[in-house]
């Protein structure tokens, strides 16, 4: 409600301002003058009318609008208080598109206002009126001091508005979402809300808990006429994904206490398979870009960080303990064979290893003073995060030796083969997302905006934009030849494990479900097809 009546104040403010002029108001074309005779004369502004009974008030028909998101329940008159000759009207619900403002008359005491029309229609709107009268009211004139007058126009009255009877449908349904997709207000021997949801996430349902659902609601009544459900999800499992394997499968995770299950499930099957178990609390998980093997590094009880390396391919897998001297905090791929390994040594020394999995053989690649907390291998090229205080420096280099500093990034992101995407904040362009071509060592902006995460899905990204309270997300594909175009897939997405399938066509999700006696998370597949996306 709040945003209607602002967005009408904006619109109410934009027509009033468009409407005002320093010099004589002469009549245009497309404008029609009411209450006297010449009309090829100026009108001279700035005089204040002089009221006397049954006296005809002379106006310029300036815009009648017929307004679709209606939530108008009464007739109102608003005044500009700056310039009293300027009138708009806001006219609840009727079935009309043509209506005529016929006079404006000073009668009992009150400024009658006669609207009519020549015929009704099957439409249902809340006209908007702006008019201006050729000479200003009293200061003092209120809204009260308006009577509107309708003839052969039908209203319509309405017991619930817009939001009242989304609140309804919302509480009645167990409804977890913001606001409908639509919501219009139509006439069938009585008037309806028609609304209609999509991705709307029902708790009820835990088979299929991610609907398209229309209802027709009685706006009187105040109850629900029709409605109709179009399941577009379905369980996969419990548990938490974290990477998706090419269009074949996802990997997820189900936690029984502290032992981690990891699954694998079949999206052609559609059959999961357990692949290995092991106890401790996740720090970090990677995919192969090359491949569908996984590494997942985990501490156990002894806190030492420790890896298991899953061969997809082979479907084998091989736990990593890595050596007492090597105080190992994160490892990704550097290879199918080989593993990119942070260390923290004394003195606040960080060290990168190449470790070989199958022999277990380390190779330093370097030492220094630098707190790297992030490092990939991409085409040939070291890429590493390194914190000094709270900024973070992304830098790129060969062999070590010789350096690129790239920019002051809040994180990147391993796109494709040749090229890495980061997010930097600047005083210039603000919180931006760049993209870095390693073979041709060039960057440019793909998105300017706040987003905190990213993915790549064939051509495309997928992105999730923080919203205000930064609980939740805006889930955006963003195509990176489109020059900055977006699409929204989903509005405050509760979390960021999601997969999308490279035709977009099936979105992969887990997410938190709440119920009176646990909290759990569970992971369903989406037929984004089916949502005109």
């Amino acid at each position: 409600m709040r945003k209607n009546i602002s967005l009408l104040i904006i619109f109410i403010s934009i027509i009033l301002l468009s409407a005002c002029s320093n010099g004589p108001l002469f009549i245009k074309d497309n404008d029609k003058r009411y209450g006297f005779d010449d009309i090829d004369s100026p009108i001279e502004e700035g005089e204040e009318i002089e009221l006397s009974e049954n006296k005809e008030l002379a106006f310029v028909l300036r815009k009648i609008n017929y307004l679709k998101e209606i939530d108008v329940q009464n007739d109102r008159v608003e005044i500009d208080k700056n310039d009293t000759s300027l009138l708009s009207m806001v006219i609840k619900p009727c079935l009309t598109d043509d209506i005529e403002v016929s006079s404006v008359v000073y009668k009992s005491g009150k400024f009658h206002i006669t609207l009519s029309s020549k015929k009704s229609s099957k439409n249902v709107c809340a006209p908007y009126i702006s008019i201006k009268l050729l000479k200003k009211l009293p200061q003092d004139i209120e809204a009260d001091d308006f009577v509107i007058d309708k003839e052969n126009i039908k209203t319509i009255d309405i017991k619930y508005t817009k939001d009242n009877a989304i609140n309804f449908v919302k509480q009645k349904y167990n409804l977890i979402t913001n606001i409908p997709d639509s919501a219009e207000l139509v006439y069938m021997d009585k008037p309806i809300w028609q609304i209609k949801y999509k991705f709307v996430y029902d708790k009820s349902d835990y088979e299929h808990p991610i609907k398209n659902i229309s209802i027709d609601f009685d706006a009187n009544e105040g109850k629900v006429l029709a409605i109709n459900e179009d399941d577009i999800s379905k369980f996969i499992d419990n548990g938490n994904i974290f990477a998706l394997n090419t269009e074949k499968a996802i990997y997820y995770n189900k936690k029984s206490n502290e032992t981690n299950n990891i699954y694998i499930y079949n999206t052609k099957k559609q059959k999961s398979k357990k692949i290995l178990s092991f106890d401790g609390s996740i720090k970090s998980i990677y995919k192969n870009n090359k491949s569908d093997d996984i590494i997942i590094n985990y501490k156990d009880t002894s806190s030492d960080l420790r890896s298991v390396v899953y061969f997809a391919s082979k479907d084998e897998y091989k736990f990593i303990e890595y050596k007492n001297d090597v105080n190992v905090i994160d490892a990704s791929f550097k290879s199918e064979s080989s593993l990119l390994v942070i260390s923290k040594a004394e003195a606040n020394i960080t060290k990168l290893y190449d470790f070989d999995i199958n022999d277990d053989n380390y190779l330093e690649l370097f030492s220094a003073e630098d707190n790297i907390i992030k490092a990939s291998y991409i085409n040939g090229y070291y890429v590493y995060l390194s914190k000094y205080d709270v900024n973070q420096m992304l830098y790129i280099t060969k062999d070590f030796e010789d350096y690129d500093f790239i920019d002051e990034v809040e994180n990147y992101y391993y796109a494709d083969d040749n090229s890495f995407v980061y997010r930097s904040d600047n005083k210039v362009e603000g919180i931006s997302l760049y993209t870095y071509n390693l073979s041709e060592r060039f960057y440019k902006m793909i998105i300017n905006g706040d987003y905190s995460y990213i993915k790549k899905i064939n051509d495309d990204y997928i992105l999730a934009k923080k919203d205000i309270n930064h609980e939740s997300y805006d889930l955006i594909l963003h195509k990176l030849d489109n020059n900055f175009k977006e699409e929204v897939l989903f509005e405050n997405v509760d979390n960021l494990n999601l997969y999308l399938t490279n035709d977009l066509k099936k979105l992969f999700k887990s997410t938190k479900v709440i119920d009176k006696n646990y909290t759990k998370r569970i992971i369903y597949e989406i037929d984004i097809s089916k949502g005109d996306i």
